[in-house]
């Protein structure tokens, strides 16, 4: 009898360590696959050492002309719909001056300008407070969303 234990005891001890290895592999496997998500081909015309915005937004649906990617080089850059901003979209959605984007001590800020339709960072409006850019971040301004690709 005690045998017919030892043996169950076994059996279901490799199956108890089989479960946690399928686990284990599961989550590794997950963080993978986010990691290579978040990864996107550089597009043409921009510098490997810097960092960019890349549009998520489909641009055969939209009325006005917009890059599938921005640089963002120097230390401040402002979006907006006004010809006086760094990176001007004629976006209707868009304010003159709708946010800010800064560079300060090794980290990228953004700042929404008091604009009238608002800032969204992945999916949550922002407040009056600056925010540091993470990789992979989603800035929504407009009717358009981007990607921050960081290096």
């Amino acid at each position: 009898m005690s045998s017919l234990f030892a043996i169950i005891s076994t059996v279901f001890k490799y199956i108890f360590i089989t479960i946690i290895y399928l686990f284990i592999f599961g989550i590794m496997r997950m963080i993978f696959l986010d990691i290579r998500k978040i990864q996107t081909p550089r597009p043409k015309g921009i510098p490997k050492d810097v960092s960019y915005l890349q549009l998520l937004t489909d641009r055969s649906g939209l009325y006005f002309e917009v890059e599938p990617a921005y640089p963002l080089e120097g230390d401040e850059i402002v979006i907006g719909r006004g010809t006086k901003c760094d990176i001007s979209i004629d976006d209707l959605y868009m304010s003159t001056q709708h946010v800010r984007l800064w560079f300060d001590e090794g980290e990228w800020y953004i700042s929404d300008l008091a604009s009238t339709n608002g800032t969204y960072i992945n999916g949550i409006k922002m407040t009056d407070d600056p925010l540091i850019l993470d990789n992979g971040d989603r800035i929504k301004i407009g009717q358009l969303e981007f990607l921050v690709v960081l290096v």
